[in-house]
């Protein structure tokens, strides 16, 4: 992760989160996940990493329903989570992926720090996303959101995401309060609700 200070200073929150983050699928193809905690190998729904032969990825499927919706509660340690987004389900070879990279961190500089990261998204140092031609959009909700870097984040199709890591330097974490709601990853959402400042969600 990207962050001018080093995670492992703080101190792990022991109480747990109330709030977690929402991915929603509204691409035409089914997308893969696996997350890495504090450096770990990158493991999914069943803890085995991803070169494991019995790796298992989260799949959140394609379209829109309950079934292309997946919610992950935040990582509390204090140390750094990297989920890892991709539209192939062959972590064997070097897939192009998107990050959604956050500390939730407590102590002097209690908050929720968070970025969109293309870094090594096409192989290690190679800057790339599969979600090149799509709209993404981050939105956090609640107590906080709209002020300071709490804000939307919003990486619109065909262009290079400006509000993205994009280089090992770009200034790109953004902090929520750590009571802040439930915050949003739409991928691929279509141009309407992409747009709209209204919010739209899937139907169950």
């Amino acid at each position: 992760m990207h962050y001018s200070f080093a995670l492992s200073a703080f101190a792990a929150l022991a109480s747990t989160a109330s709030a977690s983050l929402i991915i929603n699928n509204w691409c035409s193809t089914d997308v893969y996940l696996y997350k890495s905690n504090n450096g770990g190998c990158n493991v999914g729904t069943n803890g085995a990493c991803s070169t494991a032969s019995n790796a298992s990825p989260w799949i959140i499927k394609a379209g829109k329903g309950s079934s292309s919706t997946l919610t992950l509660p935040w990582d509390t340690d204090g140390h750094g989570t990297s989920i890892k987004i991709a539209k192939t389900s062959n972590w064997k070879t070097t897939p192009s992926v998107l990050q959604f990279e956050y500390a939730w961190t407590t102590g002097q500089y209690s908050s929720l720090y968070w970025d969109l990261s293309d870094l090594d998204g096409s192989g290690a140092g190679l800057v790339g996303t599969p979600f090149m031609n799509d709209n993404v959009k981050v939105t956090p909700s609640g107590t906080g959101s709209g002020s300071g870097t709490c804000v939307k984040l919003k990486c619109p199709a065909g262009a290079l995401c400006k509000d993205a890591y994009n280089t090992p330097d770009q200034t790109a974490t953004r902090s929520c309060p750590l009571n802040t709601g439930t915050m949003w990853l739409d991928l691929c959402e279509p141009t309407g609700g992409f747009n709209s400042r209204r919010e739209i969600g899937f139907e169950a």
